[in-house]
């Protein structure tokens, strides 16, 4: 995690941009119901045709313009625009409150730009009391008022409800953006300090101890100082236990001090923290095991991952064995793995090397419903109690539905059953939200979050009259979704889409045997998950803050171990093995030269110099004593790589490199033989020129690409290489 000031401007960005893609599919969704609805009509009039069109294009504008990330107080105009459009489709009629051919459905749609806008909540009521003088003004009576109230109290409950859960959104993605930014400035100031430590320790003990292991191997201030420098290369155990798998992995491998080659297949899928935690305390035990006891210093890794799905393989082309496996293999690989749920199985060949191989499956159910319990992580670390930020947003919700069933009840409409499972709805919310505060919640509760609903539903809505099915009167439609907005907060949107199901079924039957028309089921069937899938949108955008979050708080401090790998780069396994072994002869031999190439890291830093350190490392190997005393950092060093390349199969005694930024050169004593000048300056870079002297060869030229560049605008010829020859 990076945490850099642009980094918290994506993140900024790409929450707000979620909120406005869901608000406009809401819209656009709305306006495509009350298209197919004109199409079911028999009879059309000229005003009716153009009112209509004016609300599509004015909504179908918004609604466009939202998903594209560009909402603003035009916008607003555009939907209210189209509210009074449809308000006025219904000249001398009072269609029934809320039905499908009521403007309701477009009082929602100015609302919800106002919150994607950023603009009070005022601006809402305001909205609201505009759609009531429209209901009034259209159906002049009291009932056309009374209608415009109800339906008014009903939507502005519904979006006041979204206001204050955008409302946590914003203030949840704040606080990650917040946390990046310090994140980013903590992260820069351990970089620097991790990086002066590393380089002094480089410096001052790393290269000695290499030097000492050359020339006095068995000595004890040798060894003693081979362990220091082993132990100051040790880098601490990563913690960031909400990484993901692949990271983690990559982790195990950098600190094993082995040649790691990593293959990541597949897309990331959810795994368990236990299983994550076993799989790569496996990976890492394995990887000791190749260290210790193969031979060799070479690793292949593979991660494969499929929905529901993780397979590890750790292999190693050393000596193998026949035997048993030890105690290491079957206590920290098979037997950790197998008490986190996976299987392991170890295969070797004497001779042929070992695989080690992880698997892990997620249960059928689990995997089916895409439980995880980083959800519950994220969430918590969002808004730290999700089920009283859910109780908070249930609590708006309700207040909205019980002033339109009290309005209802004032109008003479009772409801006595409607109440009854309102109560039942309300008490199965307030129970979900304190069980999802205490932990992850189990398959048996997202039953009876789903089912209970459900057979409210059964038992109510054949209560309310058919008329009034699809209006204010079967309020508990809507009501019934809020065990499933509940739970969206520790839920994937799979599971939520689940639990509505029973709840489509149950409106269904019960709108079919009470004879509602086709054209108006849609309508009944299309608000709650409309509304349902939208709220837990939003919810999946502060769980995504809480994953910045989490991730955050259990990110791993760079220190002095992690810089000083970093620093080294491929030289690290041939470091370990020469500081492991000091008095081995082999490693001994080679030790002056690894110091010296070691010492190269600190002048020539960085990936941007890897090609140039090895050509050095790789010359020194020959017998070639080469001097490094570069008098700036270079800020680009391939054609420089190239010309030394040129220079490993002359094999000289003695090399120099020197220069600047713009020019460096590279001193040959003895001097090249005139036998080989001519195959010299063919090798060497366009840009590089060769000048032969008796007793030393001097090649100059530019160390990097950017300067190939510059000098190819000079004529033809001019910048080819070149032998100046010397009397």
């Amino acid at each position: 995690m990076t945490g850099t000031p642009m980094a918290t401007r994506d993140f900024a960005a790409s929450v707000e941009r979620g909120l406005h893609i869901a608000i406009g599919v809401v819209i656009l969704a709305k306006t495509t119901v009350f298209a197919s609805a004109l199409t079911a009509r028999t009879s059309y009039d000229a005003r009716d045709v153009l009112l209509s069109l004016a609300v599509v294009a004015c909504v179908g504008t918004a609604g466009v313009r939202c998903v594209l990330g560009r909402p603003g107080r035009v916008d607003v105009v555009l939907c209210t625009l189209a509210m009074v459009a449809g308000a006025l489709l219904h000249q001398g009629t009072v269609p029934l409150a809320g039905a499908a051919d009521s403007p309701i459905i477009h009082l929602v749609e100015p609302m919800l730009l106002v919150v994607a806008a950023r603009l009070p909540a005022a601006t809402i009521l305001t909205v609201a009391g505009l759609y009531v003088l429209l209901r009034w003004e259209t159906g002049r009576t009291a009932v056309s008022l009374y209608y415009g109230v109800q339906e008014a109290a009903f939507i502005t409950g519904t979006v006041l409800a979204v206001f204050v859960l955008v409302g946590l959104m914003r203030r949840t993605s704040a606080r990650a953006e917040e946390a990046l930014r310090a994140e980013g400035a903590r992260q820069a100031a351990e970089d620097d300090r991790a990086g002066v430590e590393a380089t002094a320790f480089v410096h001052d003990d790393l290269v000695p101890a290499l030097l000492s292991v050359a020339s006095l191997p068995r000595a004890e201030p040798t060894l003693a100082a081979a362990a220091d420098a082993l132990d100051g290369l040790s880098t601490r155990t990563p913690t960031w236990s909400r990484a993901q798998l692949a990271e983690q992995v990559r982790a195990a491998a950098d600190s094993s001090g082995l040649d790691v080659l990593l293959v990541v297949r597949g897309r990331r899928t959810a795994v368990p923290e236990d299983v994550r935690d076993a799989l790569v305390g496996a990976v890492r035990e394995a990887l000791r095991n190749v260290a210790r006891h193969s031979g060799g210093h070479r690793a292949t890794i593979t991660l494969t991952q499929r929905p529901g799905r993780v397979r590890l393989t750790v292999e190693d082309a050393g000596v193998g064995f026949v035997v048993t496996p030890g105690v290491g293999l079957r206590v920290a690989v098979t037997g950790r793995v197998e008490a986190a749920g996976g299987t392991a199985l170890v295969t070797s060949t004497p001779g042929a090397g070992t695989i080690v191989t992880l698997d892990w499956h997620a249960h059928r159910v689990a995997r089916l419903l895409g439980l995880s319990a980083d959800t519950d992580t994220f969430a918590r670390a969002a808004v730290g109690q999700p089920g009283q930020a859910a109780l908070r947003m249930c609590g708006v919700l309700m207040a909205g539905y019980a002033v339109s069933g009290l309005l209802l009840a004032f109008d003479g409409v009772r409801q006595p059953a409607t109440w009854a499972g309102a109560a039942v709805v309300a008490v199965l919310a307030a129970g979900l939200a304190r069980r999802i505060d205490r932990g992850p919640v189990s398959a048996a509760t997202l039953v009876v979050g789903g089912l209970v609903p459900a057979a409210v539903l059964t038992l109510v809505l054949p209560t309310v009259p058919a008329g009034g099915l699809g209006g204010l009167e079967s309020w508990i439609v809507e009501f019934t979704a809020l065990p499933a907005m509940v739970l969206a907060w520790t839920a994937s949107l799979r599971v939520v889409a689940l639990l509505l199901v029973p709840n489509g079924i149950a409106i269904t039957v019960v709108a079919l045997q009470a004879g509602v028309a086709a054209p108006d089921l849609p309508h009944l069937l299309f608000v709650q998950p409309l509304n349902t899938f939208f709220v837990a949108v939003i919810i999946g955008v502060c769980r995504r803050a809480g994953l910045v979050l989490a991730g955050i708080s259990t990110s791993p401090v760079r220190d002095r171990g992690d810089a000083a790998r970093s620093l080294l780069g491929p030289l690290l396994p041939e470091v370990e093995r020469t500081l492991a072994r000091p008095t081995c002869t082999e490693t001994a031999a080679g030790a002056a030269v690894l110091a010296h190439s070691v010492r190269d890291c600190l002048y020539l830093p960085g990936p941007t110099h890897l090609a140039l350190r090895e050509e050095l490392h790789q010359l020194r190997r020959t017998g070639t004593h080469v001097v490094v005393t570069l008098h700036q950092d270079l800020a680009t060093s391939a054609t420089l790589a190239s010309a030394v390349a040129v220079l490993r199969a002359l094999a000289p005694g003695r090399v120099t490199l020197s220069g600047t930024a713009l020019q460096t050169s590279l001193v040959v004593v003895p001097a090249v033989p005139v036998a080989a000048a001519d195959a010299l300056t063919a090798a060497l870079p366009r840009t590089w020129v060769a000048t032969l002297d008796p007793d030393a060869t001097l090649l100059t030229g530019p160390p990097g690409e950017l300067e190939v560049e510059a000098l190819s605008l000079d004529p033809p010829g001019g910048g080819t290489a070149g032998v100046t020859p010397v009397a």
